[in-house]
């Protein structure tokens, strides 16, 4: 599969995924009350559809994570793929906070809710320019310098925190691993990242479904990365990607 084409599916997962968090029971809403509107409740299929769709929104963001490690590779320009990223992620944040402020139902402090998904790319990016860096200084700098970032990363009020930069990272140095070595990787990878999670369900089985969701429902992703062909596939205008992020966010506030 073309880079184009896993980017062009991460995006249909994220609206999908921001779609599924901005209403409540959408599928029922849009599939069932739309066309029945006088009829009873819901069939049970349609909230096994509800989940489904779920898991399919925890597609994005491990593609979009992996493609910071390929850009990192291949961009004609770091400090400037840098800065369009710091460039979106500012003019994102406000609709992002607008729609945070829907899916928590207003719950939640600006600061509480802390910086959008693009903060975290960037965060990032800076984090392999480090490792690379350092590395370069010293055989054991680099992995030093890059735990140092994770760590940080944890402590930063930023989506997908530490764990999300230890990923970004692991695209990076994972890249000429075998599929299979690969995917072993990551099967043990993503449950140890949702520590906190993780440590919930060893003391209530409630927490099972949640658990699958996000410790190994962002596996889907990562198993598509491994399709990837090596090649860019058809060009799309490069600021595509980061347009879409913030009007998105914005509609969706604006409709709820």
């Amino acid at each position: 599969m073309t880079y184009t084409a896993l980017k062009l599916i991460a995006l249909a997962s994220m609206l999908l995924d921001h779609l599924m968090a901005s209403f409540a029971n959408p599928v029922q809403l849009f599939l069932w009350d739309a066309f029945f509107p006088d009829s009873a409740a819901a069939p049970a299929i349609l909230l096994a559809l509800q989940t489904a769709l779920k898991y399919l929104g925890r597609i994005a963001a491990p593609i979009f994570l992996w493609s910071v490690a390929q850009g990192f590779r291949h961009t004609r320009s770091r400090p400037k793929y840098a800065l369009r990223l710091l460039l979106c992620a500012l003019l994102s944040q406000y609709p992002y906070l607008l729609a945070n402020r829907v899916w928590t139902g207003g719950l939640l402090t600006d600061w509480e809710i802390g910086g959008s998904i693009l903060f975290t790319l960037l965060a990032g990016l800076l984090t392999l320019s480090l490792y690379e860096h350092c590395r370069a200084l010293h055989p054991a700098g680099g992995f030093a310098a890059a735990a140092a970032a994770v760590i940080l990363g944890e402590l930063l009020p930023i989506e997908g925190g530490g764990p999300y930069l230890l990923f970004i990272l692991l695209f990076h140095l994972t890249e000429s691993w075998s599929i299979p070595r690969r995917a072993l990787m990551w099967l043990l990878v993503l449950p140890l990242s949702r520590y906190r999670m993780t440590a919930l369900l060893l003391t209530d089985p409630g927490w099972f479904r949640p658990w699958c969701l996000n410790a190994l429902g962002p596996f889907l992703g990562i198993a598509l990365t491994f399709t990837y062909n090596g090649k860019p596939g058809r060009p799309l205008p490069k600021y595509l990607w980061y347009a879409v992020y913030p009007l998105h966010l914005l509609l969706l506030a604006l409709i709820t």
